[in-house]
């Protein structure tokens, strides 16, 4: 996909598609933070397209696997016997993809000696298979994400820092959906436009109403989330456009909450007052706290009254 076909309306998005057409012509090394859902992989791909990279191979790895060993051997490679069941010679992403971009998600994720090794690789460029001796070159681009603040993961010891300074030479944080909800239609859209492709359906948009639900829920999946709900309803839709009543039930329910719409009791209310602001603030429970003006303990003691479940 390339970076005109991204959307790219809201001011903040704008400044994130500058920064991407100025670092992608170079091989620095990039870290992209953001929550679930906001679509990392999609900018790493984009920087990638817009690179001198774009004809080389574009991979994606998860660095959360585990144990230890997994997770090396899809970086590094192994060679036959260097772990239990490593029955044959298998080469690592970092060398099948010479010449190319190799995207690392989650690489808060990445266990202590793992991120050692990784470290050297970005500096002189080689690497060696697990069970391995031999140094075998490879010139592959690193772009990395987090879901978290990769500084203070630094700060508990969690990450290398020194790697954290090598990998993060560039960082682009990406809002959160509710962050940038002018970005919706032109989003709602676009999901449509392929969804008509792939399926061969022809519809052509959604209701006044059905927007309006869209703008007005919080989504905590962000642009994934969207995504997913708008091919939720486009499947059940028989019409030209997309009806209210065809979301997910969930978004119907939060959003008729908001609007106070069916509320039978104090308590009801303080109970969807209460999920709002957790919602707006990620479950961090110590934020909730402070924003209500109340003790951790009272707010628990709330959280168990009305069976909220804490992510």
């Amino acid at each position: 996909m390339k970076i005109q076909e991204i959307n790219k309306q809201s001011a903040r998005m704008q400044q994130i598609y500058n920064m991407i057409l100025n670092l992608a012509p170079t091989d620095t090394s990039v870290v992209i933070q953001g929550e679930e859902g906001t679509e990392k992989a999609l900018v790493a791909r984009c920087i990638h397209l817009n690179s001198s990279r774009k004809d080389k191979p574009f991979d994606v790895y998860n660095c959360s696997a585990y144990p230890r060993f997994i997770v090396e051997s899809g970086l590094f490679g192994h060679e036959t016997g260097a772990f239990e069941g490593a029955v044959s010679q298998k080469k690592g992403c970092l060398e099948q993809n010479n010449g190319g971009t190799v995207f690392l998600s989650e690489i808060d994720k990445m266990p202590p000696l793992t991120q050692i090794k990784l470290q050297n690789f970005l500096q002189d460029g080689s690497i060696k298979r697990l069970g391995g001796k031999k140094s075998i070159n490879t010139d592959v681009r690193i772009i990395a994400a987090v879901n978290t603040d990769l500084g203070k993961e630094v700060e508990i010891g969690t990450f290398n820092e020194e790697f954290s300074y090598m990998l993060n030479v560039i960082n682009i944080h990406l809002p959160s959906l509710r962050q940038r909800k002018d970005d919706i239609p032109l989003l709602t859209e676009c999901f449509l436009e392929i969804l008509n492709v792939e399926i061969g359906k022809n519809v052509r948009g959604v209701t006044s109403d059905t927007m309006q639900v869209l703008m007005d829920y919080s989504w905590p999946g962000n642009v994934k989330e969207l995504e997913n709900s708008i091919q939720h309803a486009f499947l059940l839709t028989e019409g030209e456009k997309v009806e209210r009543e065809l979301l997910p039930s969930r978004i119907l329910h939060e959003v008729l909450k908001e609007k106070n719409e069916g509320i039978t009791s104090f308590e009801e209310n303080e109970k969807r007052f209460l999920m709002k602001i957790l919602q707006e603030n990620n479950w961090n429970k110590l934020k909730v706290a402070k924003q209500l003006n109340v003790s951790r303990s009272t707010l628990y003691s709330k959280l168990n009254k009305f069976n909220l479940t804490v992510n």
